[in-house]
């Protein structure tokens, strides 16, 4: 597959994540795997955190892998709207 097909279904997979979280009740700001991570370490979600771990099986704890992607993904939008310019609300 090409980067650029790469890059582009991950986006995809990572949007319909946020999505179904988000319809789940969950932060929209957050992936399904990164939401069972959180509640995993807040003692729940013990089985949807296995299920999911087990359905990206390549990865040691993608759950865990998540809270960090899912983290530097925020933290990278926020850069990029801190150095637009700043206009004022209509």
């Amino acid at each position: 597959m090409s980067g650029k097909l790469r890059n582009y279904s991950n986006n995809v997979f990572i949007a319909l994540s946020r999505l179904l979280n988000a319809i789940l009740g969950g932060n929209p700001s957050l992936t399904l795997s990164a939401r069972a991570g959180l509640n995993f370490r807040n003692g729940q979600w013990r089985q949807r955190r296995l299920l999911i771990n087990r359905l990206f099986w390549l990865q040691l704890d993608h759950c865990e892998f998540a809270i960090r992607l899912d983290t530097d993904r925020n933290q990278q939008a926020l850069g990029e709207v801190e150095n637009t310019t700043k206009t004022e609300p209509l």
